[in-house]
């Protein structure tokens, strides 16, 4: 694994180093090795995949520049052109490979049934078929197909880590990797805070976002509080709990509202759920009180500007108090859903890219997929929630256990951060987080197998006991 790192980190400087007429070469000798590490070892190109996950470069084709986009010039989701990162590429050769690992070996088996296999299917079905239908009737141009793709990776990446990983040991270390990233990603969000400019994640360019950044770092801090709850006082619980402290100053310099929203929920969601409710009311207590004197000046100047912005042409008027421009585009966004679109399109939407551009998860679905489309998003969703509370009253494992009340409290955030951003389609958000809920179902499955396992042998026992009390 280090020497993999080594060559990794060796390659990258020289990519940086070298003139751009070699730097062709030294991509393709890149891809050659992750071509052969995917090949031989699944379980590194996991590890890379985590990895890249946050701390992988991008690259946009086609879309519009920052001030078209700022001067409302363009307003579709196709203005924001294609996005192709590192873990894009590592993606598609993990798959290729690992179909060709499994025909050579023989290994292929039948996919793990989950309780979220028919939810995923099925809508990305149908967003793939209102697509289709969009770009026979003009609404969807060549860009549509690539966001189709985009979720698909997003299911990919559950059902290659559910479908690979079968020991505790496994899922555990691939958890340390995802906090490892995290911290590191945190790290380098920190180190934009002398900038001035609000904290996004590491390599995403000139045109930042800290939105999204900030969902994910309510994940993740969620997950780390989980984990912290279910540990006794040791090394790593100390480690742990630096980790939050780490986690939360990037989270605050990203100035998300819906972001700190979705921060607030997920802790209250703690508090209800929690068997640990006094140490999580007492440190709710003391952050109340502190706050006054941690909490920096842009974050309650990022709150206030909701209502105290100078007044702005096309603001809205709620009970008597004027809203802010950004918090106006996103209810009349809602607004033009709802009295617009869904009543031309109502049963499959304009296509996925088909309409103007919405920065709110449930009116975009509604807006692409139609009602149909909006259903289907809804059952997966209510899929996700059943399935982690089973993952947290079945799993025995207090890591496990407490990813898994992480998980809930976070998905609970997410749910919340999507009214005011479109975080489960945001490739920085549901890439974590699909990681996650397929580390956690594969560690259900392993739990429900023991205890299967355990049964079956206490009924052996059962049964040889009264064989011999029958003699």
């Amino acid at each position: 694994m280090l020497t993999l790192v080594l060559t990794i980190l060796l390659l990258y400087a020289a990519y940086v180093l070298a003139p751009d007429l070699i730097r062709g070469p030294i991509l393709l000798m890149g891809g050659l090795m992750m071509l052969v590490v995917a090949f031989t070892s699944i379980e590194l190109t996991l590890y890379l995949l985590i990895l890249s996950t946050l701390l992988s470069p991008e690259l946009t084709f086609g879309g519009s520049t920052q001030a078209q986009l700022a001067s409302g010039m363009v307003n579709t989701t196709e203005s924001r052109g294609v996005t192709l990162r590192l873990d894009d590429i590592l993606l598609t050769l993990v798959c290729v490979t690992w179909m060709f690992r499994m025909a050579i070996f023989k290994e292929l088996g039948s996919v793990r049934s989950t309780p979220i296999n028919q939810p995923i299917a099925w809508y990305w079905l149908v967003a793939l078929f209102a697509t289709v239908i969009g770009m026979f009737a003009g609404r969807v141009g060549g860009y549509g197909i690539f966001f189709i793709i985009k979720y698909l990776e997003f299911f990919v990446l559950f059902y290659m880590v559910i479908n690979h990983l079968h020991d505790e040991g496994a899922i555990k270390r691939y958890l340390l990797i995802m906090l490892i990233t995290c911290v590191l990603a945190s790290l380098a969000g920190i180190a934009q805070i002398p900038s001035g400019a609000r904290v996004s994640a590491p390599f995403e360019g000139a045109i930042g976002e800290p939105n999204s950044f900030g969902g994910y770092l309510v994940l993740m801090f969620s997950v780390v509080l989980g984990i912290f709850l279910h540990t006794g006082k040791s090394r790593r619980w100390y480690l742990l709990l630096f980790s939050m402290v780490i986690i939360l100053v990037p989270l605050a310099f990203t100035e998300s509202r819906s972001s700190y929203l979705s921060f607030v929920v997920a802790i209250l969601f703690f508090i209800f759920l929690s068997e640990n409710k006094r140490l999580l009311i007492a440190g709710c207590l003391v952050a109340v009180v502190l706050l006054p004197f941690v909490l920096p000046q842009n974050v309650v100047d990022r709150v206030m500007f909701t209502f105290d912005q100078t007044e702005q042409r096309g603001q809205l008027d709620v009970g008597g108090i004027k809203i802010d421009t950004s918090t106006t585009e996103r209810l009349r966004a809602w607004d033009s859903v709802l009295t617009k679109y869904f009543p031309e399109h109502p049963l499959l939407g304009v296509g996925v890219t088909g309409g103007p551009f919405l920065d709110a998860q449930y009116p975009r679905v509604l807006l692409e997929t139609g009602i149909v489309g909006l259903v289907l998003f809804l059952w997966f969703l209510r899929r996700v929630w059943v399935l982690l509370r089973q993952c947290y009253n079945e799993i025995n494992d207090p890591i496990l256990k407490g990813a898994s009340l992480g998980a809930i409290c976070g998905f609970a955030g997410l749910l919340t951060h999507g009214i005011g951003a479109n975080t489960f389609i945001i490739v920085r958000i549901m890439e974590p987080f699909m990681i996650l809920i397929g580390l956690l179902m594969a560690a259900l499955f392993i739990e429900r197998e023991r205890v299967a396992k355990k049964n079956e042998q206490n009924l052996l026992q059962s049964d040889a006991s009264e064989q011999v009390l029958i003699r």
